[in-house]
């Protein structure tokens, strides 16, 4: 211990004895500070609307506008005047589409957003009943910067958001446009809906008693002799009874007329949302495709930004066919009740299958899950087909169906009238004949009876049908709300979910976060460039006898660990007081530094003391491979294999950790234990120079000997 202390003490007398000595050691103590103040003010707030508001992104506006069914819209227009209150980018507008592309290609833009000439027609190619999906032109500089493409990325995904809310709030005010336009003709659907039962009704009850005229009638032409005897009163009466029953079926067929327009209301809720989601799932297979071949960034970038937006819209979807599933089930369309129910299984399934994607996966691990997704998404797609081509067979071909034959049996019966009545006419003038004419009289009149009772059964059917969508307030509600909040039914519909968001550990900015990585690294190099400048080597003197090794190599170690920890004061206390990072535990912060340094400091000293310029190399190595590996920049899950099995071992990581503590908040004892993992890597330092010194001796020395032998090496 007598020869440790005479060493230290000697080396503080040495150094306070040289004005260059003194430089020195302020140079090793404020030069890697000034690393890591400076890194971190860079990375201070990069993303945010501030700095990214800087980059330029040119937007050229070629749409013409387009007018179709009435409806009149430039959608290139209202995304301009959108990005126009959009800080997040720097956009740019340009005069046309050549200067966009070719100021991307020059590198005066990050990137450029092209809106063609056609880009309204494509939008509003479904009213002319020809499906095309618009594009906007999208260009990118990759060359000029290695970050900026993934922060202009939210370029694209920000006039993704302005079209779809342009586009919905187009069609919400033609919606409510034409419900005014109805509201102001007096037409109420709801009343429509109840008026036309109430006629389907009467015509059934009208039926009835023609039905019993017909039975009537029948029995008539078993008193033959009787109608002889009354022949001239019967035949008049008769004739006046048919002409006012051809008066009531006139009247039903003018009735099912109506009927034919208005049969379709209780469907338009059921197919507007199967259209809504057939569309939602469109757009997630280039979502799908795009994940399947998408880089690690990209992958991180959609989870990060994406993945809850698509999870929330599907789960919106789901609901929606629960409940049309439960409403379609009340109402007794069973087949179709069990579809949408099938469809919300699948998409409980694609949702499962995104809430299972994870950071921590590689390629490998994540590719079947996407592959599955987008099976998922596929099977959900061709389900909505089968519910629209169902709706179309169980519900409205059946309505079809139903009203077709009704209008037939009206028709036959008017007929069967017609000739029932020229049969009377003709047992008049031929009353000799008039076996075989009340022969073909009954026979109509039995024939009418069994048509008439089938026609009753049906229009009751339908008349059922047409109260229940009358009493059902889902139309009525839906017609207010559109016809007095529009702007509020727009903004529903382009962002129909919300999100609040939660964060544990809330770091105030980017620069903060990015402390720990950045002074770790700076006092690794400091206790670098200590085992550089500092010798490790002692020479003999009067006052150290009987030098033993373990005393040679604790006594210089004294002179390092000084500067290091001389190193963690200046760099900590820089942090706190000339970075203002957030610190919740600032002297636990400080602690650790010098915890920190010293653990560093022994490892470059026992890498210099047993191994010499190897040493010196193998430091440098070991910083390298922890600046690549040790997740102080991106996520050591997205990393090659050969640095994720090397993360456990790096000291880099436990520093970090326990830095995050102190400046996020800390969580039970994650800060103590990595301080002791940390310890024991510089007890293994201690360990490993004293143990190889000896063995490496000769290797030193060969190569200290090659070196000055070049005449050109220190």
């Amino acid at each position: 211990m007598k020869n440790i202390l005479n060493i230290i003490r000697h080396d503080l007398k040495k150094i306070t004895g040289s004005v260059v000595a003194i430089i020195t050691i302020m140079g090793l103590c404020l030069v890697p500070c000034c690393y890591a103040w400076f890194n971190i003010l860079s990375n201070w707030a990069p993303y945010e609307s501030d700095a990214t508001g800087r980059i330029s992104v040119a937007v050229a506006n070629m749409d013409e506008g387009h007018t179709a069914a009435g409806l009149s819209i430039n959608v290139g227009d209202k995304i301009v005047e959108a990005l126009g209150g959009n800080d997040d980018i720097g956009w740019i507008f340009v005069e046309n589409d050549e200067d966009a592309i070719k100021g991307v290609y020059s590198g005066d833009y990050y990137a450029a957003l092209v809106i063609p000439e056609d880009f309204s027609a494509g939008v509003l190619s479904f009213l002319n009943g020809d499906l095309t999906n618009p594009k906007l032109k999208y260009y990118e500089n990759e060359k000029k910067n290695a970050i900026a493409p993934k922060i202009t990325g939210k370029a694209k995904t920000a006039v993704q958001e302005e079209v779809n809310a342009a586009f919905v709030e187009t069609l919400a005010g033609y919606v409510s446009d034409a419900a005014s336009v109805a509201e102001a003709n007096g037409l109420d659907p709801q009343q429509m809906l109840a008026d036309l039962a109430n006629r389907i009704d009467d015509l059934s009850r009208d039926l009835t008693s023609c039905i019993a005229l017909a039975n009537s009638a029948a029995g008539l032409t078993d008193a033959a002799g009787n109608l002889l005897d009354v022949s001239d009163e019967f035949i008049g009466s008769t004739h006046d009874v048919f002409k006012a029953n051809d008066k009531i079926l006139a009247e039903a067929q003018e009735e099912l007329a109506k009927i034919k327009k208005a049969d379709t209301s209780k469907l338009d809720d059921a197919n507007k949302k199967i259209e809504d989601t057939a569309s939602s799932l469109k757009t997630f297979d280039t979502v799908a495709v795009e994940l399947l071949s998408a880089s690690d960034l990209a992958y991180n970038t959609f989870l990060d930004l994406n993945r809850d937006k698509w999870v929330s819209r599907y789960s919106t979807m789901k609901t929606r066919a629960d409940e049309q599933a439960k409403y379609l089930k009340e109402e007794g369309f069973t087949a179709l009740s069990e579809r949408f129910e099938e469809l919300s299984a699948t998409l409980g399934d694609i949702i499962s299958g995104l809430e299972q994607l994870d950071k921590n996966m590689d390629y490998a691990e994540r590719e079947p899950i996407i592959k599955k997704i987008s099976e998922d998404n596929d099977k959900a797609k061709e389900l909505t087909e089968k519910i629209q081509e169902q709706i179309k067979t169980d519900i409205d071909g059946n309505l079809e169906t139903a009203l077709a034959n009704t209008r037939t049996s009206l028709s036959g019966f008017r007929k069967i009238m017609s000739g029932a009545d020229k049969g009377l006419s003709s047992l008049g003038k031929n009353l000799g004949s008039y076996g075989n004419a009340l022969s073909k009289l009954q026979s109509s009149i039995n024939t009418t009876s069994s048509n008439l009772e089938t026609l009753q059964d049906g229009t009751g059917s339908l008349s059922d049908i047409l109260m229940n969508a009358s009493g059902n307030d889902l139309l009525e509600k839906l017609n207010h709300l559109m016809a007095n909040d529009e702007a509020a039914v727009a903004e529903y519909l382009a962002n129909p979910v919300g999100m609040d968001k939660e964060v544990f550990w809330s770091i105030e900015n980017y620069g903060s976060s990015m402390a720990p990585f950045y002074t770790v690294l700076a006092q690794w190099v400091g206790a670098l460039l200590t085992a550089v400048l500092i010798k490790v080597r002692i020479k003999k003197r009067e006052d150290l006898t009987n030098l033993r090794l373990h005393e040679w190599y604790f006594g210089r170690l004294g002179l390092y660990l000084l500067v290091g920890i001389l190193q963690a004061l200046v760099v900590s206390a820089g942090d706190l007081l000339y970075v203002r990072i957030q610190c919740v535990a600032p002297l636990r912060f400080v602690l650790l530094a010098c915890i920190n340094s010293i653990v560093f400091m022994m490892i470059n000293y026992a890498l210099v003391f047993a191994l010499d310029n190897i040493g010196l190399g193998a430091g440098v190595i070991i910083l390298v491979l922890q600046v690549a590996g040790s997740g102080g920049t991106y996520p050591v899950e997205v990393l090659p294999g050969i640095f994720r099995t090397l993360y456990p071992f790096m000291p880099f990581r436990y520093a970090m950790d326990a830095m995050r503590e102190c400046i996020g908040g800390m969580y039970g004892n994650t800060y103590w234990v990595c301080i002791g993992i940390l310890l024991l890597f510089a007890l293994f330092s201690v360990a490993f120079g004293m143990a190889l010194y000896s063995p490496a001796r000769k290797l030193n020395e060969t190569i200290a000997a090659s070196k000055a032998k070049s005449e050109i090496m220190l």
